[in-house]
């Protein structure tokens, strides 16, 4: 097995300066936006961070692009280290692994964070030492812009619904307690949402700050986008592999979901089975979380629309609740 290769970070910073928070960035095929989100961790106005950037791999000129960044920052603490492609869950944990805080911050490298984003979020994990993870509002923008309004933790929605986006602090002991980011195949894409259910189904807590301190870009053909024409089957396996947080007749659901007879290579056989998944999935969220019921209904349909219709059907939704 082939390990990462660590390159040294900035050398005029002294490495035995306490670091709160390990800022992580995997980037696979992008580069070109790679500069953006460090420059998104550089305008902070929390300083006491570092940097590691991941390349997975990538075919694009991503490690020198990497480079050239460590070198224009010279005062900041941001290392680069490389591996063969494993995929995003293990290029975050090969960063996790050898970062020196005790909060750690995955950004995707395509997207940025707020100058106040680490200000407050690493406020609230000191004030909160239950809480083991800590996530905001989010501003998407690219093929759509508008703002997501997230809800408040609530272990009971976390459940069944998404809270968070990858880009969410938590505490490195939290990480090593359920074992690190795991590797969906062969369909990726939940790695990040079956690490927050692991993270409750150890006890911890969440908290939310109502303010868009992330910003989202929304790519046509993203991992989360192809993903999401899979949600069923994905969120089966999230079901089984955290069975204590789930009833009995919502692991047998997700048992005959993801059985030979139902699915190959992790997708449902046909139409059909798709559509007798999705009736079970609302008959099981009428049960246990009836308020759920009509995102339950909408979203895998609405999944399934391309970017730019989703976020006109969005534009429409909010314009009709102003106009109630």
């Amino acid at each position: 097995m082939s390990h990462p290769q660590t390159q040294p970070e900035n050398a005029t910073v002294n490495a035995a300066d306490t670091l709160r928070v390990s800022v992580v960035i995997p980037c696979y095929r992008q580069a070109q936006f790679l500069p953006e989100a460090v420059a998104s961790v550089v305008a902070q106005t929390f300083t006491d961070w570092e940097i590691i950037i991941v390349d997975d791999g990538s075919p694009d000129d991503t490690a020198a692009v990497a480079q050239r960044l460590i070198a224009a920052h010279p005062d900041r603490r941001i290392r680069l280290i490389r591996q063969e492609n494993r995929g995003l869950a293990e290029a975050r944990n090969a960063g996790i692994r050898v970062a020196r805080a005790p909060y750690i911050l995955p950004l995707d490298a395509d997207d940025m964070i707020e100058p106040e984003m680490l200000a407050q979020t690493v406020a609230a994990l000191d004030a909160h030492p239950e809480v083991g993870f800590v996530y905001t509002d989010v501003r998407r923008f690219g093929a759509e812009n508008n703002i997501l309004r997230t809800r408040p933790y609530s272990l009971d929605h976390l459940r069944f619904e998404n809270l968070m986006m990858p880009a969410t602090l938590f505490r490195r002991e939290a990480w090593e307690q359920v074992g690190g980011f795991r590797t969906f195949k062969p369909v990726q894409g939940y790695e990040d949402r079956d690490f927050w259910v692991g993270l409750a189904e150890a006890g911890w807590e969440g908290l939310h700050i109502a303010q868009p301190l992330l910003r989202y870009r929304r790519t046509a053909g993203s991992m989360l986008s192809t993903a999401r024409r899979y949600d069923l089957e994905l969120r089966a396996r999230i079901f089984l592999d955290h069975w204590r947080l789930y009833e009995p007749d919502v692991l047998a659901w997700a048992r005959r979901v993801t059985s030979p007879a139902w699915s190959v290579d992790g997708k449902l056989r046909s139409p059909w089975h798709w559509l007798l998944a999705y009736l079970g999935y609302l008959a099981l969220i009428r049960r246990y979380y009836p308020s759920l019921l009509l995102s339950s209904l909408v979203h895998p349909l609405f999944w399934r629309l391309p970017i730019s219709w989703q976020g006109h059907l969005r534009a429409l939704a909010r314009l009709a609740r102003l106009q109630q």
